[in-house]
């Protein structure tokens, strides 16, 4: 018996207050998280839902696609920025053509936990996490990523810069497990 959620709407655009999208098993369902909400159920599948909202910010997933992966030089995991007037940057935790492939958008985390080596929880802002199935190196690398996708795309220079980006082999700055994304002001 496929058993189908009761409450799901049928429409979602991605906006400044979504934190994630986490595919439900149920099958073309995905639980969307927003900053200081009740999670929602839509009937799409995630990629689905990026699609219709690169749409309606009038573009296309594939030109959103193709455009980071030139400006980064990589063609695996690629993030995206769904809207470029609000800075709406979201990434893959795998591949965005695996079912089971979570987006998270950038602006709205706070740190990353290490459960255990393939594993790692991801905390927001308004204090709402994740636990994806995904080492916390590649988490850390597709956040860095997309912060240069963000600092590439929002350069005041008249040309982007076009060279591969480096994936990180270790993460630097590690304390008990958790990466920060919290800058702590300089102290004197």
């Amino acid at each position: 018996m496929n058993k189908q959620p009761g409450n799901a709407i049928n429409e979602y655009v991605i906006n400044e207050n979504t934190l994630f999208l986490e595919p439900v098993r149920y099958g073309e369902y995905t639980k969307v998280y927003e900053k200081n909400s009740e999670p929602v159920m839509i009937k799409k599948t995630p990629l689905k839902i990026i699609r219709h909202s690169c749409i309606r910010h009038l573009s296309t997933y594939d030109g959103r696609r193709e455009a980071s992966a030139k400006v980064l030089g990589i063609n695996r995991k690629v993030p995206i920025n769904v809207d470029h007037l609000k800075g709406t940057y979201l990434f893959p935790t795998i591949s965005h053509l695996k079912p089971d492939c979570v987006w998270i958008t950038l602006s709205h985390l706070k740190y990353l936990e290490k459960v255990d080596k393939k594993q790692t929880k991801i905390t927001f802002m308004d204090g709402q996490w994740i636990v994806i199935p995904v080492s916390p190196l590649a988490v850390h690398n597709q956040i860095m990523m997309t912060k240069e996708l963000y600092e590439r795309g929002n350069a005041e220079t008249p040309s982007i810069r076009t060279e591969k980006v480096a994936r990180a082999q270790y993460v630097v700055g590690v304390k008990e497990n958790v990466i920060s994304f919290f800058y702590p002001q300089n102290r004197e």
